[in-house]
């Protein structure tokens, strides 16, 4: 009985100092964002004097995240005694898609960043022959038929990962089977499918090594054993 009084009398002491004590006087913000520290902080909403240990992070990143499309993660850190440390890492735009006359800014992983007059889509892949379902700023892309969604990705992912992605200038997803990418002003890239799609970017890569700085053409990357090439 002593033994189970003394227990309750510890934890009644712990309980206290922790609310006693760990109140949050510092919130820093840290990480590469193009949100200023006064934005995220304004939305994050922590208060002078909340208790660290009691913080509901999650509700806390999803203030954060609302309104913030550009943001790709965010982490909560306690910083005993007395510091919350938020750490932000901006998503990287990768493409645009075009739909009814529409540009989309996106993140390799399909997160709307922003929308985009036609003007401003120099610069970047340009990704027509989706059908998309109410796009909207913060949410991911939403296919008519998913299997759009799938070859975007292993495209977008596949490039980035080769480091080809910013060579590449438009694809074409009209047709599934009949994929084309424009790389560069010099290349029509014929890629058919998405299938095998590490290596017929090999091929592409062996087949631009071996032309000349002038040439210009159509690759054909159809079949992943071996690519031709049609100069022009």
């Amino acid at each position: 009985m002593i033994s189970l009084l003394c227990l309750v009398l510890i934890c009644a002491a712990i309980l206290a100092a922790v609310t006693v004590f760990f109140k949050v006087k510092r919130v820093t913000v840290s990480g590469e964002s193009r949100y200023s520290s006064e934005e995220v902080l304004e939305a994050a909403g922590i208060a002078e004097g909340e208790n660290l240990f009691f913080l509901n992070k999650v509700a806390i990143t999803n203030r954060i995240f609302r309104d913030r499309p550009y943001l790709d993660t965010v982490s909560i850190r306690r910083k005993f005694p007395d510091t919350v440390e938020i750490v932000l890492q901006d998503c990287v735009p990768s493409a645009v898609v075009s739909f009814e006359n529409r540009y989309w800014l996106v993140d390799k992983k399909g997160k709307i960043l922003e929308e985009i007059s036609e003007e401003q889509t120099a610069g970047y892949c340009l990704v027509t022959g989706l059908e998309l379902e109410d796009p909207q700023v913060g949410e991911y892309l939403d296919f008519s038929q998913q299997e759009q969604g799938k070859a975007l990705s292993i495209i977008l992912n596949t490039a980035e990962n080769s480091g080809i992605l910013k060579e590449i200038m438009g694809i074409d997803m009209t047709k599934l089977f009949e994929i084309r990418l424009q790389y560069t002003e010099r290349f029509v890239v014929e890629l058919g499918t998405v299938e095998e799609l590490e290596k017929k970017i090999s091929f592409l890569n062996q087949v631009v090594e071996r032309l000349g700085s002038t040439d210009t053409g159509v690759i054909d990357l159809t079949d992943p054993q071996t690519a031709r090439f049609r100069p022009q």
